[in-house]
């Protein structure tokens, strides 16, 4: 929902993770994105890309990020191109975990700056880098995989693993980040307070978008 607005702020943080991290193979990169915003989740009560995971056989998955890198799909608003090029650049390779088939690999292009995010924010990508960084993409998806995680929840409650042992190795099911804080009142309403003002000025930015078209 927030992709377009938020690009920059996405693009600078994959940046950052191209250049602690390589290599870093696409289904890396697409769980550290989604620790961090599980993590920030459950200790602020938002996210920070605000991007949106669908349940896929290999772990939660931004279907657009993973669209744009793996096929070069990407989003416009009017004639505006809303894209990650200025941020990375890929190259591609044999998977490490599926050798059949081909992997896309990330390297960071321009200046890592984190100067445009919150002081927490650049520590937590910190801590992501610094725990799980070392680990590999086979790693991840098991870690992500574990009893009781959100993906492991919503295959279950969804009943997706007939589905991907069977059928496909996608699905339409959204990860619901809110599961993480239903218990704290507190954090429900930062969670509001933030979506509400995101989404405001979301829209600003794209009717100026589709203004300036």
């Amino acid at each position: 929902m927030f992709r377009a607005f938020l690009n920059d702020k996405i693009g600078t943080i994959i940046r950052h993770f191209a250049a602690e991290i390589q290599p870093l193979s696409l289904t890396k990169l697409l769980k550290l994105l989604y620790i961090t915003d599980e993590a920030a989740t459950r200790e602020t009560g938002t996210p920070v890309t605000w991007l949106e995971y669908r349940v896929w056989k290999h772990g939660p998955v931004p279907a657009d990020i993973y669209q744009e890198i793996k096929h070069g799909e990407k989003m416009t608003i009017g004639k505006h191109l809303i894209s990650l090029d200025d941020y990375i650049s890929i190259t591609k390779k044999d998977s490490p975990i599926r050798p059949e088939k081909e992997e896309v690999f990330i390297q960071a292009k321009g200046q890592d700056d984190l100067s445009a995010l919150s002081l927490y924010e650049v520590g937590l990508l910190n801590r992501v880098v610094e725990e799980f960084g070392a680990m590999n993409a086979a790693e991840l998806v098991t870690y992500l995989h574990r009893e009781g995680s959100l993906w492991d929840l919503a295959v279950k409650q969804n009943n997706l693993d007939v589905n991907f042992e069977i059928f496909q190795n996608t699905s339409n099911c959204i990860i619901d980040f809110s599961d993480l804080i239903e218990d704290d009142d507190l954090m429900k309403m930062a969670a509001q307070s933030a979506f509400e003002s995101l989404y405001f000025h979301k829209t600003l930015y794209e009717n100026k978008l589709q203004q300036d078209a």
